[in-house]
This record gives structure tokens, C-alpha cells and sequence, in this order.
């Protein structure tokens, strides 16, 4: 996940949020963090994909793949599709 293209995905991710937790309440803390909505092993086809991302704060980033799962159909409403 080092490579240009990655890079090149996180900053779009990052600008379109404006650096911000798309969450961004009171309990919000942190650095953010670009976060997959589908997981990149399980969709390689969206690993770059903008559509397929999410600014999250380190509170709201997901710390287990059962949350993770359960909040797709959230995040994937939160991110505009352009």
C-alpha cells in the first residue's frame, strides 16, 4: 500500500472530506485516516476507487472486521458518488 497509485487515492479521499472525519462529532480525536468501505483483499477492483473511501478520525475508524461489516451500508450513504 506504498505505491504512488495508493498515495494518489488517499489524497483524493482526503481532499473531497476536506481532511475532516465525515463523522466529525464530539467524539471525534485524533489523526484521520483513510478508511476502505469494502475491504481491500475481498474487492481488489475498488482498491482505488474514490467512491470506495472514507475520511474517519481515529475514534470512528472501525477496529474489528465485525464493525467494519455492519457500518458499510452507513459509510457507503455518507461518501458522495460522483
Amino acid at each position: 500500500r506504498n505505491d504512488s497509485a495508493y498515495q494518489y487515492w488517499v489524497k483524493q479521499i482526503k481532499d473531497r472530506d476536506s481532511w475532516t472525519c465525515k463523522i466529525n462529532n464530539k467524539d471525534c480525536f485524533g489523526y484521520c485516516i483513510v478508511h476502505h468501505i469494502l475491504s481491500w483483499s475481498a474487492y481488489p477492483e475498488l482498491r482505488y476507487n474514490v467512491n470506495n473511501g472514507i475520511t474517519l478520525c481515529q475514534c470512528h475508524h472501525p477496529r474489528k472486521r465485525i464493525d467494519e461489516q455492519k457500518l458499510i451500508p452507513f459509510f457507503q450513504n455518507m461518501v458522495e458518488v460522483k
